[in-house]
């Protein structure tokens, strides 16, 4: 709900700054008003979160509330964070990526693609800066401001991130009988982290499963096969749990992704970072052989929203304001056609084949 819920308030606020800023504001010929740029950005917060909250997955893994969707929140927030500190140069936002990160490693292990993505975006803000340096002379500043950072991110990105997911297992601790801060300070403490995580790693490493509704990383990009939850069929009729991407923003933002490829080659910095963004959340599961599903597939959905949300924008300063309406407005009626599927709301056979099944593997 978070994910979808920051940029509508973001969108209400902006709204209503527009307003006050029109009736106090003074016409500049030849200059665009800055109530009119707000309105403009609070299209788009609106045209955002609606993609979002039209989105198939969101609904259903937020709705059953998989810690998947919490994960996908802390990516959310720490791509925030560090898009504000490469374009207002304000440390404490760096700091507030790097807790973020933490909180999301210590939340579910996929988190940690992001922090790569991260890392990339990071390196490349200083490669550039450094081309900057180099042309205006300034080497030396830019070194000591580039040690400093560099320190700055070993206390927020790897130590701070550490005390967070070694603390975070306090309710083993407290499951063993250990009270109190002075449990952190303890072997027994110390050695159920280490023994969860030789756990999970072995669990993941070493699984060898089937699964009637799993698919692999490259079926995702084109939405082939979802994951069902719930099936019921009864006397002509069908009730289903399903989680897939809404097929509108799954192969629209796919669409997307070459455009933004383009402008990063153009060195379109905001273009650059959602395309590392989203290839840190795909990118990793190529070279993952154990049993996947398409709900893996949930945060780089994120990616696809700001994708689409960048060509909208270049759109509207074409002029073609009316194609970024229609296609969110597609995308609400598609999620009502389909929001039997995605909660369980009992429909007839006859709707979920003819009307809804798109693709031979949609299983309803």
């Amino acid at each position: 709900m978070a994910c979808f819920l920051v940029p509508t308030a973001e969108a209400i606020v902006t709204g209503v700054v527009s307003t006050v800023e029109k009736k106090n504001e003074v016409a500049v010929e030849g200059k665009i008003p800055f109530s009119r740029k707000l309105k403009w950005l609070k299209n788009m917060l609106w045209g955002g979160a609606a993609l979002l909250a039209f989105d198939f997955m969101h609904l259903t893994q937020t709705r059953i509330a998989t810690i998947d969707s919490f994960a996908t929140l802390f990516i959310l927030l720490m791509y925030l964070f560090l898009y504000r500190y490469f374009t207002e140069g304000k440390l404490r936002h760096l700091a507030a990526c790097g807790v973020t990160f933490g909180i999301g490693a210590a939340t579910k292990w996929t988190c940690l693609y992001a922090g790569a993505g991260l890392g990339v975006l990071w390196a490349l803000h200083w490669v550039f800066s450094g081309v900057r340096a180099h042309r205006a002379g300034d080497g030396r500043r830019y070194a000591r401001r580039l040690l400093g950072n560099i320190g700055f991110c070993l206390v927020f990105f790897v130590l701070v991130p550490g005390m967070i997911y070694y603390a975070s297992y306090y309710p083993y601790g407290a499951a063993r009988g250990l009270h109190g801060i002075s449990m952190y300070f303890t072997r027994e403490y110390a050695a159920i982290v280490l023994e969860n995580q030789r756990f999970m790693f072995t669990y993941h490493s070493g699984l060898v499963a089937t699964h009637p509704y799993s698919s692999r990383w490259w079926q995702w990009l084109l939405d082939l096969r979802p994951i069902l939850y719930y099936l019921s069929y009864g006397d002509g009729t069908v009730s289903t749990i399903g989680a897939f991407v809404n097929p509108l923003l799954c192969w629209g933002g796919l669409l997307a992704l070459p455009v933004l490829a383009y402008r990063a080659w153009k060195r379109d910095r905001t273009a650059l970072f959602i395309l590392v963004g989203y290839l840190a959340q795909v990118l990793p599961w190529v070279f993952i052989s154990r049993l996947t599903f398409e709900y893996h597939y949930f945060a780089a959905t994120l990616f696809l929203v700001l994708a689409l949300g960048y060509v909208f924008d270049r759109l509207r300063r074409r002029g073609y304001l009316g194609i970024v309406y229609a296609f969110t407005a597609a995308n609400g009626v598609l999620f009502a056609l389909f929001y039997p599927v995605l909660t369980g709301v009992t429909i007839p056979r006859d709707y979920a084949w003819n009307v809804l099944k798109w693709l031979p593997d949609w299983p309803f």
